[in-house]
């Protein structure tokens, strides 16, 4: 009897251990559908990690980013859901999302350090940098050999005389978004970073402001108004010679038969620096299914294959330091730009990052649209930002 016992003691013993994983649904919530590619990279993704993982469904649901913010800030909320970096501390700030510092930094990848920046909100990590990007000087090598330009400039001196060379009837140097709104704060922080100022304080920006409305007299005059759609576009059609974009630019340069290169940005007084942006992978507070959730957001990071979703059709930049010359992320000849360009990214994003965001549109517009002094636009600024900096 007492061998019977412990003999059916080991079979249940090993039923249990051999038993599948217990069946679960995991919501995910996504703003990814804003192209075909986008939005079947994502499909795939899900489609593979189903394929791997029989024993968890992921229901996804896509929606405009803003309605995406909004629902996650109110709640309730999914397991998974994409956000923009630029959200991640203001969702965190509001108790929207799980806290993943254990998990995270028991992980051994290498992400580099600006992309870990863009999943950290005052020390603690909330999310996943699994869709990286950050903006570089891109140019027309036909134009550039036109105009008898050898190479991209390197120095804010030679980023002007470059520009001011190549502008010509129907043709311009440099083509900028700087019309009013989030673009137009994208485009100034890597020039007062450059030049050595910082958003915390903003009275080291009149270098820069007087260094960007200086390169005005060779930017297409609808620069004005312009978006970073709308300078691809302007690009793509060689009126531009040069424009500051990021990698999401890449389809739309190549689809148009362009010989184009990429260079990181010309350095300022402070050298070169750049903007961190892209998406983080978060897992949604109060979820009952938080271990699962992070295993999704792991196999995500950590499984070769993705590589083509994230990078060819998300334009990802490679952000790991295993990744950066991996064959497998090497998605367009002119990666290497931006995945250097990336070690020098930076994260300004903070819980009230719209109202800083205004207020620094707010302060360009100033200079470059209604020609305020620099130091006077600095001096307007300053009161009615730093209270949104404390």
């Amino acid at each position: 009897m007492r061998v019977r016992a412990v003999l059916t003691a080991v079979f249940l013993l090993a039923a249990c251990a051999t038993a599948p994983p217990e069946h679960v649904i995991l919501t995910w919530w996504d703003h990814l559908d804003h192209s075909p590619a986008a939005d079947q990279a994502v499909a795939a993704l899900l489609a593979r990690h189903r394929a791997e993982h029989p024993n968890v469904e992921i229901k996804r649901t896509t929606m405009p980013r803003a309605d995406l913010e909004e629902r996650l800030a109110r709640g309730p909320r999914p397991d998974v859901a994409t956000v923009d970096v630029a959200a991640l501390p203001r969702l965190a700030a509001a108790s929207a999302l799980t806290d993943l510092t254990g998990r995270f930094e028991a992980w051994d990848l290498p992400f580099v350090e600006p992309a870990r920046d863009g999943v950290r909100h005052d020390g603690r990590y909330y999310g996943v940098p699994l869709r990286t990007d950050t903006p570089v000087l891109l140019y027309n090598r036909d134009l550039f050999a036109a105009g008898g330009v050898a190479g991209p400039p390197a120095t804010w001196q030679d980023l002007r005389v470059t520009a001011q060379s190549l502008t010509g009837p129907g043709r311009w140097g440099l083509c900028l978004a700087v019309g009013a709104g989030d673009d137009l704060t994208g485009t100034f922080l890597p020039f007062l970073w450059q030049a050595g100022g910082d958003v915390q304080d903003i009275t080291g920006a009149v270098d820069a402001l007087s260094f960007v409305d200086s390169l005005m007299a060779s930017a297409h005059p609808d620069s004005l108004r312009w978006s970073n759609s709308d300078v691809t576009s302007a690009f793509t059609e060689g009126r531009c010679a040069m424009m500051v974009n990021g990698p999401r630019a890449v389809p739309a340069l190549n689809a148009a038969g362009l010989d184009w290169g990429a260079a990181t940005l010309p350095a300022g007084p402070a050298g070169t620096a750049s903007l961190v942006g892209g998406e983080a992978w978060v897992v949604g507070a109060g979820t009952p299914h938080a271990d699962r959730a992070w295993d999704v957001l792991r196999w995500l990071a950590e499984q070769p294959d993705n590589a083509t979703e994230f990078g060819a059709a998300l334009q990802a930049v490679p952000n790991r330091t295993d990744t950066a010359t991996d064959p497998g992320w090497q998605w367009d000849p002119n990666l290497g730009a931006f995945t250097t360009q990336l070690t020098t990214a930076r994260s300004p994003y903070t819980p009230r990052h719209p109202e800083v965001s205004a207020e620094l549109s707010a302060m360009l517009r100033a200079v470059l649209h209604e020609d305020r002094p620099p130091a006077d636009a600095v001096t307007d600024t300053k009161p009615r930002l730093d209270p949104l900096l404390r």
